[in-house]
């Protein structure tokens, strides 16, 4: 490709993005999944899928980005070359400042530039849908989040038993006045 000289007129492919929110693909909205574990016992937990993480429940929904192509005429006003490759500095629409675009995002024609921007577009939405089929937490399993639940209702469930079996002791030990009330 044949490099472009300052002050000549290129065209750039730009990207905006809107988002948007799709039904979560793991609950199907539903905030919940089932969990079947090795013995057979199912067990309901909170979808990890649209879990936004930190003390907020699932949401049921997964937010994604939308990808629009715009495609800008630009002059050129500078050119670095560096061991890494050619960039070329272009006007930001005549407001006085500019930004840079790399050689492979720069065009000497529009039809090349919307040629790139649907191919850049389609490569951006992969990456997006890559991302929309993902956990939020990918280190653990759905039986994994599934054991982990069980063990703190164990554990709680014992914390309770001994809290009440002190609860009774002491409902023992209270001493009665003549009256019939408890006092301490």
């Amino acid at each position: 490709m044949k490099p472009f000289e300052i002050g000549q007129a290129v065209f750039m492919a730009h990207f905006g993005r809107q988002e948007t929110f799709v039904t979560c693909p793991d609950c199907l909205g539903s905030k919940h999944v089932l969990v079947i574990l090795g013995d057979g016992t199912e067990v309901t937990i909170e979808c990890g899928g649209c879990d936004p993480g930190g003390y907020q429940p699932s949401q049921g929904v997964i937010r994604q980005y939308a990808y629009d192509n715009k495609y800008h005429k630009h002059t050129v006003t500078g050119v670095k070359v560096s061991t890494t490759g050619v960039e070329y500095e272009l006007d930001n629409y005549g407001d006085g400042s500019y930004f840079t675009g790399k050689a492979e995002e720069v065009f000497a024609t529009q039809e090349e530039a919307i040629a790139a921007g649907v191919v850049r577009k389609l490569e951006l939405e992969v990456e997006e849908n890559k991302r929309l089929m993902s956990k939020t937490k990918n280190a653990r399993s759905w039986a994994w989040n599934a054991t982990y639940h069980r063990q703190c209702i164990k554990r709680l469930e014992r914390e309770l038993e001994y809290h009440r079996s002190k609860v009774s002791v002491c409902s023992a030990k209270a001493k009665h006045t003549t009256d019939g009330k408890e006092s301490a």
